[in-house]
């Protein structure tokens, strides 16, 4: 299963986590341990935060399946944001 969901993000990267919970049939608790996603938490409204090993937010999806990508060099600096409005900066 970890192969096919993961082949399955890779082929879509847009897509939400909680689009994946509908085309697996996967609680969203599963479908992180099937990933190796464990640094997650919802918030109070339904957001999903995903943070790296350093604790620097790498991922938001809202309710209404609007997310942010961040990601970062090794010194922790923001090198790269992306939106699922098509929104891509570089630093």
């Amino acid at each position: 299963m970890k192969e096919q969901v993961l082949n399955y993000k890779e082929l879509n990267p847009n897509l939400t986590y909680k689009d994946l919970v509908k085309i697996f049939g996967l609680p969203l608790k599963e479908l992180f341990k099937v990933m190796d996603i464990t640094n997650y938490k919802i918030d109070w409204s339904g957001s999903i935060i995903i943070r790296d090993d350093n604790g620097k937010q790498i991922y938001w999806e809202g309710t209404n399946n609007h997310w942010y990508k961040w990601v970062y060099d090794a010194n922790g600096k923001l090198i790269y944001s992306e939106d699922s409005y098509g929104k891509i900066l570089k630093y």
